[in-house]
């Protein structure tokens, strides 16, 4: 019984570190991409203090109307895919799924998109949080008028609900900022910190990177890393991550 509940503490916090690193600050974050639809695949290795072992794979679709000048709407649905290894066994499956919809648009060189987004505890019992939560964030793109410099940004306050055993967990509040901008015509590079604090004061402090290369307007993809910083009651982890987007 001990092992068992050990066992759901460690793979609840990777999990949450997973979740993390899952919607972490990006490369123009509150920008449009050029077409209605796009396909956001992620596939993240994550390696906590406690050497837990993961590898998630989310597959968001993403829908904005409208182009980079107009306020429009956009909706988005992250559905992962996880593996959690640790000394006491491993588990892979479907996590949560997420749906998200807000309104999105700009302001002179200031790009933003706004959300409210429900987690439903749809995956595997052993890799999800066992609970409905709610989600209200905004993403913004700051760009100088030649485009070739940028600040991105991240909020998101997290309502947890009661997860299956009744206990309802701190609220999260995440933060993220990045900044940089172009080395060449096709490639980007910027970096900056994260930060997940829940209402219990519990909280985890990353360093975060991230290179874009862009393909053609259709298709680019990064290589992102995380490492961790300062902590307190959630574990460092360090995480690597390949992402490749389609939009068509």
């Amino acid at each position: 019984m001990i092992k068992q509940l050990r066992q759901y503490i460690l793979l609840g916090a990777l999990a949450l570190s997973s979740l993390n690193i899952a919607k972490a600050d990006d490369i123009f974050k509150g920008v449009k991409g050029p077409t209605n639809f796009q396909a956001d695949t992620r596939a993240i290795y994550s390696k906590n203090e406690r050497n837990i072992e993961s590898l998630t794979n989310n597959l968001i679709l993403k829908y904005w109307d409208g182009d980079s000048t107009d306020i429009g709407k956009w909706a988005f649905v992250n559905l992962p895919h996880r593996t959690i290894k640790s000394q006491d066994g491993s588990n892979t499956g479907f996590g949560d799924v997420t749906l998200g919809v807000g309104p999105r648009g700009k302001i002179q060189d200031l790009n933003y998109f706004l959300y409210g987004a429900l987690t439903i505890p749809t995956g595997n019992s052993k890799l999800s949080n066992n609970r409905y939560d709610i989600r209200a964030g905004t993403f913004v793109t700051y760009l100088t008028k030649d485009e070739k410099l940028g600040i991105d940004g991240a909020l998101e306050y997290n309502f947890t609900g009661k997860n299956n055993l009744g206990v309802n967990p701190p609220n999260e509040f995440y933060s993220g900022i990045l900044a940089g901008g172009v080395i060449s015509d096709r490639i980007r590079f910027a970096t900056g910190l994260t930060n997940l604090v829940k209402g219990n004061g519990d909280f985890i402090l990353n360093s975060r990177s991230v290179l874009r290369y862009t393909f053609s307007p259709s298709i680019h993809f990064e290589l992102v890393g995380d490492f961790g910083i300062d902590n307190k009651n959630i574990p460092k982890s360090n995480n690597f991550g390949v992402f490749v987007r389609y939009n068509f």
